[in-house]
């Protein structure tokens, strides 16, 4: 009887260690994915040039009180403004994330899939619904209430619409850290992820650029930090590899240009380029997109707040 017992516990023991192999196997990369170190966000030296350019052009304001600001002046939140039929939420969420999985009765509703989020550099498995679309939210690059307080307060109902829903200015991003930033400008907060850092700074620069939009005293200094301290690893980088005009996310057609919202992947008014998950993604996402059926209550899509 000895001999099958110790048979049995070394086939206990085996399979507890295959076991836990594969459980170390399949939560590893995962968790090595949320704790290394982000690599360094590429900015081509195009963009950082304008940038620097454009940096010393921008007015220097004292900054409006919010006590009047009011959300509502920027028009509905992810508004269709270039009339594909879906909103802007969906339609930035369609851009960046991989591994995507589409609603089968309204195509360009994202159901879920994987951010790479530059914010924080942690991969984000995204799934639409009330308690975990928050999980991903769309950032502003340039804070709605920022370039309100800067010069925004005097445009039109229509371009704040279309400032609000212009992909040049919006990134998605760990809901957290999207929290965290609040209305805050570059003189408050910068995204947890250093490796972002010049990259934000550099898309900040260009949209308050290509719309006229002031910075504050602070402000232009935490900018000019960034570009003389952390941009000058980039200074000299080529253009980086897939990006051509149509496929950048900074540089928007801004006031002296009508005001358009070039939604879809964009190609500025200077004709710059910057990295973007977009881009990157853009050779995988045709492969990767899939769709499946939804119920009739599911299918109804939210109007107001995060969309889920």
């Amino acid at each position: 009887m000895a001999q099958p017992e110790v048979r049995g516990r070394h086939l206990v023991t085996v399979t507890t260690i295959a076991v836990l192999v594969a459980l170390v196997l399949l939560v590893l990369p995962r968790w090595w994915s949320q704790v290394a170190p982000a690599p360094r966000v590429p900015v081509s030296g195009a963009s950082l040039r304008a940038a620097e350019a454009a940096l010393p052009r921008l007015s220097v304001v004292e900054p409006l009180p919010l006590d009047d600001y009011d959300r509502r002046f920027f028009g509905e939140p992810w508004a269709d403004v270039d009339g594909n039929g879906c909103d802007t939420r969906n339609d930035v969420l369609g851009w960046w994330l991989t591994d995507q999985v589409r609603d089968a009765t309204v195509s360009c509703v994202v159901e879920s899939g994987v951010l790479h989020d530059p914010y924080t550099g942690h991969v984000i498995d995204f799934r639409r619904g009330p308690s975990t679309s928050a999980a991903v939210q769309i950032d502003h690059v340039v804070a709605l209430a920022d370039a309100w307080r800067k010069g925004a307060h005097r445009w039109t109902a229509q371009q704040a619409l279309q400032f609000a829903n212009d992909p040049a200015n919006l990134i998605p991003a760990d809901g957290a850290a999207n929290q965290t930033k609040g209305a805050d400008d570059a003189a408050s907060w910068l995204p947890p992820n250093a490796g972002f850092h010049c990259a934000y700074v550099v898309q900040q620069i260009l949209v308050k650029s290509s719309y006229d939009l002031a910075v504050s005293s602070i402000e232009l200094e935490a900018l000019s930090g960034v570009l003389v301290g952390v941009c000058a690893e980039h200074r000299d980088s080529p253009e980086q590899p897939g990006t051509d005009r149509g496929s950048t996310i900074v540089g928007v057609a801004g006031p002296s240009l009508g005001m358009r919202c070039q939604c879809g992947r964009l190609a500025s008014a200077q004709d710059l380029d910057i990295w973007s998950a977009a881009d990157q993604n853009a050779t995988t996402r045709g492969s990767r997109v899939h769709h499946r059926r939804r119920t009739r209550v599911q299918r109804e899509r939210p109007r107001h707040g995060v969309h889920v």
